[in-house]
This record gives C-alpha cells, sequence and structure tokens, in this order.
C-alpha cells in the first residue's frame, strides 16, 4: 500500500524492482482477509489499479504477461491457441442445442489447457439430464487483463470482451450462465456486475453459478444420483477466486462429502486461510518457477495429511498444483471435483 502511495503520488517511478514486487503478486486475498482496518476491502483493487498505472506508464510487462493484449485481440485467449480449435475437445458424438436458457462458459484453460475438465463437466451434465450449451463464438472472459492491469490495449479492451460474451449469451436465450473456471466465476460475476462495471460496460441478468453449486443443488435435489463408490482419501484446496474472492466455501466440500467411499481431510489451512495455488494475478505467465514454488507449498501441506489427492475446483489450481507435484516428484494424484462426480455417476 505504501508502494502504490508512492507511485500515484509521484513521490519515485516505476523501476523494474518495484514492477516485480506489484506484478509478482498472486492477488489471492488473504491480505484483505487478515487486515482489520477498513482499507482491508479495497487493497485488491489498489493493487490492479496500481497495475494500470504501470501499464499506462510503458512499463514492460513480465513474462509472457505482456502478450495477453495481443492473444487476447487476435485469437481471443491469452494462450495465443487458434480461436478456431476452442471446441475440439468437444466429443463429435455430443450434440448441444442452439438455445438454451441454461450456458456453460468453459473458459479457455478447459478449453485449451485442462481439456478433460470440460470434458467432464459436459458428460457429467448430460448424464443428469442437464439442458444447456455453449455459446458459438466464446472469448476469454478477460480476467487476465483485468488481473494485470491491461485494460486497455491496442488490440483489445476488456470492456470489447466483456460485451462480447454478454451478446453471445444473449444469442442463446440464456438466463443461468455456469463456469468450471473459478477466474471466469468471478469475471462474470463479480468484475461485470460490481467491480469493474465501471469499466466495461457490462450489466446483463444472468443468473451466474459455479459448477459445485450447481452439483450442490441437483444432488441436494435428487436430481444427480451417486451409485459407484470411489475409495479415496483427499484434501480439498479453496480456489482463491471461488473461496476468499466469492465466498464459496461449502458448495465444493458438500458435493465431496456426497460421494461414497470419499474421506475429507482439511489442511490446516483452508477456507479464507487457504495457501493461494501460486497462479493467480498473471504470476504463472510472469514468474512461471516462483508460481510453482508457492503451489509446492500446498502440495508439501498435502503431503503431510496421508492423503492420496488433492482435489479443487478450478482449472489454474489443477495445473498449478499438478505441475508442483510433477516437478518435486510428489506421490500425490490432482482431481477436480467435476471428475469425481463422473466417476460416481458412472458417466
Amino acid at each position: 500500500m505504501w508502494m502504490a502511495r508512492g507511485v500515484s503520488e509521484e513521490e519515485f517511478g516505476l523501476e523494474d524492482e518495484i514492477v516485480d514486487i506489484l506484478f509478482a503478486c498472486q492477488t489471492c486475498g488473504n491480505c484483505s482477509t487478515q487486515c482489520i482496518y477498513p482499507i482491508k476491502d479495497s487493497i485488491l483493487k489498489i493493487i490492479e489499479a496500481t497495475r494500470a498505472e504501470a501499464v499506462n506508464a510503458g512499463v514492460t510487462l513480465p513474462g509472457r504477461q505482456r502478450d495477453f493484449g495481443v492473444h487476447l485481440g487476435k485469437e481471443h485467449n491469452p494462450y495465443l491457441e487458434p480461436h478456431s480449435t476452442r471446441w475440439d475437445w468437444l466429443p463429435k458424438e455430443i450434440s448441444l442445442p442452439e438455445k438454451s436458457e441454461t450456458v456453460y462458459f468453459v473458459g479457455c484453460t478447459s478449453a485449451y489447457r485442462q481439456k478433460v475438465l470440460a470434458q467432464d463437466t459436459v458428460a457429467v451434465f448430460k448424464k443428469a439430464g442437464v439442458n444447456f450449451t455453449i455459446m458459438k463464438d466464446e472469448w476469454c472472459c478477460s480476467s487476465p487483463l483485468l488481473r494485470t492491469g491491461q485494460w486497455k490495449t491496442d488490440y483489445v479492451s476488456a470492456s470489447q470482451i466483456a460485451q462480447h460474451n454478454i451478446q453471445e449469451a444473449n444469442k442463446t436465450g440464456a438466463k443461468k450462465i455456469v463456469t468450471t473456471c473459478s477466474g471466469c466465476f468471478r469475471a462474470w460475476k463479480k468484475d461485470y456486475l460490481e467491480e469493474y462495471d465501471w469499466l466495461l460496460s457490462s450489466k446483463h441478468e444472468f443468473e451466474v453459478i459455479h459448477t459445485t453449486q450447481l452439483l450442490e443443488n441437483m444432488i441436494k435435489n435428487g436430481e444427480i444420483e451417486l451409485p459407484n463408490e470411489v475409495k479415496m482419501k483427499v484434501t480439498y484446496h479453496d480456489p482463491c477466486h471461488l473461496g476468499r474472492h466469492m465466498l464459496v466455501y461449502e458448495s465444493p466440500r458438500n458435493v465431496l462429502k456426497k460421494i461414497p467411499g470419499i474421506e475429507v481431510v482439511e489442511m490446516p489451512r483452508n477456507r479464507q486461510n487457504s495457501w493461494c495455488c501460486g497462479s493467480g494475478g498473471g504470476v504463472k505467465s510472469g514468474y512461471g518457477d516462483w508460481s510453482v514454488e508457492v503451489a509446492n507449498q500446498r502440495v508439501m501441506e498435502a503431503e503431510k495429511l496421508g492423503v492420496e489427492v488433492i482435489v479443487s475446483a478450478c482449472p489454474f489450481c489443477w495445473r498449478n498444483l499438478e505441475d508442483a507435484i510433477n516437478k518435486y516428484n510428489s506421490k500425490l494424484m490432482m482431481y477436480d471435483v467435476i471428475q469425481l462426480v463422473r466417476k460416481s455417476m458412472g458417466a
């Protein structure tokens, strides 16, 4: 906060050391949780606004962060994968209606990297009889730009992206947006409607829910049966964008507890005190090695519990924790909640 004030009041410039401190923050929100002062609710806003000041001042962003604007402008995803291949993960035998009141917003990471999560989500929805569709021309949710202060680039602006997605969702007749990605969940529910509505001009009337919330409701209402035992001792990792940012702590846990055979053991740092996976705030793209080091702290915490599996509810967490498991030769396995639900459903 002192640094942000120093930058805003021009007491000092944006030297490389300051840029590194500013952009190596995962914006996990733990500082806001622990802070006792009234400023607590503004800390993340101040960090992201200071990042925007740095971008406007022309600083060189770290690592692959500097390419977000180019990638999102050209191919509508931060990975520079061809937009034409966004739906290659979708099995050819799966047919979806053009119109539906429920839209599954897949997100870039599930569409291009953790494709199995998108496939498992569709399989579970189909098995459960959910009437849903996906947007034909889905773009990135704009979170990478918002989190890194690149609100308006030479190639695309966050507002263009948000308005495009809302228009595409309206074309389907949607009333509900369901996301597997915690970052997309925050973008649609908080950034579009509250945090950045002044920047994005992105007001909408969709109900926005995370897949774990939908699963919890369907299990409670008897719309999903979980007949198969999944014998695993697991611990649940709270994604920062789902937990501290959006206060969704119990839905994923309630779903896991309904799966026969699952034993859930809590990590010492859980819920609002959870340790970050290390990949948020653009850090995995800007400081890849540091990001995986942070993830390894979480992996070691899980190992001490004697569990077999870390479970999360976000493809970013899934990927970074898996990277740490592989790099540091852990024997743990990584799963998403939706994957274990599919196992139990026999979908």
